[in-house]
């Protein structure tokens, strides 16, 4: 059997999901007002300066805290629609080529897991993602394990599948959070899927 790990933002999809999910949750003005008050962080990130993750957990902070967690589920499940939109079809056509082959499929992302868990589910696929932290049923603002990124997304696919049991592996990603992912397979697809 073969194994095909998928990263999520930018190889599947079109957009960074999670500033398509914060607009669909909160609106453009309100969303948009949230990135400039957080522009620093994003900043900061961009130049190298503050780590993905603790620009994503600022937004997530300043975005998520105090909200529900059933809201969340609940907004979750209604989001789907929207982030088919922005599914890429060239992604799409890939993931069934592997599905017809009967290849294991997971997705591995650092997305939230509240919204891919249901386009997963959708698609039959598995899922390793970050997960938010939820303390007396509201969000605290933090992640609940280490966001899925770099070298959490191969330390999450070792805990969870023993490589040495796949013939084949591939791996398809975009981005410098995606390399160390890439490098366990024997097929990479950087920005490309063929």
């Amino acid at each position: 059997m073969n194994i095909a790990f998928f990263d999520f933002d930018g190889t599947i999809t079109r957009k960074d999901s999670l500033f398509v999910f914060m607009e669909f949750v909160f609106g453009k003005q309100k969303f948009y007002w949230g990135l400039l008050k957080n522009l620093h962080w994003l900043l900061g990130y961009w130049l190298g300066i503050v780590s993905n993750s603790r620009a994503k957990e600022k937004l997530i902070t300043y975005f998520l805290k105090g909200m529900s967690e059933e809201q969340l589920k609940q907004i979750s499940q209604d989001f789907f629609p929207r982030l088919e939109e922005i599914i890429r079809p060239q992604a799409r056509e890939r993931i069934l080529w592997h599905k017809h082959r009967g290849d294991h499929l997971v997705v591995v992302s650092a997305t939230f897991g509240c919204y891919l868990s249901a386009w997963c589910k959708f698609y039959d696929l598995e899922y390793l993602a970050t997960e938010l932290e939820v303390i007396e049923g509201k969000l605290s603002g933090k992640f609940k394990i280490p966001n899925c990124y770099g070298g959490q997304k191969v330390m999450r696919i070792k805990e969870k599948y023993d490589l040495s049991a796949f013939q084949e592996i591939y791996a398809y990603g975009d981005s410098k959070g995606d390399r160390e992912m890439l490098e366990l397979a024997n097929y990479r697809f950087y920005r490309f899927f063929d």
